[in-house]
């Protein structure tokens, strides 16, 4: 292995066989590893006190925090090279699909045109809605949107517990009971009288 090709968390020149067979298993433990874990560990044939001396002279602290980088990094390159595969396969599956049903609709315009087929109201409805969001999603459009408005329509101004009201009102977030204990005590225990 050349210099250039070297880790951190490879064998140190003057690192002993042992001392850095002792690394290795103490580099494997992950992020919760502890020189007194590698001590009880059954692999390990030095004494804690050994493990220490070795820690501190041959920086495994330091070295485990480089190969625990290099891993993340490794590990995020994996994580974006999948992202981008999955990307891409799904872009072909959806221009597949996008092609099928361009020909079906082709297909059902014809069959329209000639008299062969009828669409109701409710099917024309439904094209008419999947065509318009498609169009507004392609040009970068929301195909939705939400609205909370106060009374006649106009601002909506609350104070705190009105506030949080509101928001379960409309979200469902907890139960208006649950809301109401929460809003009297302050969010501590409940102090009401029984």
């Amino acid at each position: 292995m050349s210099d250039q090709e070297k880790h951190e968390w490879d064998r140190l020149t003057g690192e002993s066989s042992k001392a850095y067979a002792h690394f290795c298993l103490y580099r494997d433990m992950g992020q919760g590893r502890s020189l007194r874990k590698l001590a009880a560990d059954a692999k390990t044939t030095s004494k804690l006190r050994q493990l220490q001396h070795w820690s501190s002279r041959w920086k495994w602290v330091e070295r485990c925090e480089k190969y625990d980088d290099f891993l993340e990094h490794q590990d995020r390159l994996r994580r974006e090279r999948e992202r981008r595969e999955m990307n891409e396969r799904q872009a072909k599956i959806g221009v597949l699909g996008q092609n099928l049903a361009v020909k079906g609709v082709e297909k059902l315009l014809a069959e329209v045109q000639s008299g062969e087929k009828n669409l109701g109201a409710a099917e024309l409805a439904r094209l008419l809605d999947v065509s318009a969001k498609l169009e507004r999603l392609s040009r970068g459009q929301p195909t939705d949107s939400h609205e909370i408005s106060g009374p006649g329509g106009g601002p909506v101004r609350l104070g705190l517990e009105e506030t949080l009201k509101r928001i379960d009102e409309v979200y469902g977030l907890k139960t208006e009971e649950g809301a109401g204990k929460q809003l009297s005590s302050g969010g501590g225990s409940d102090t009401s009288d029984s």
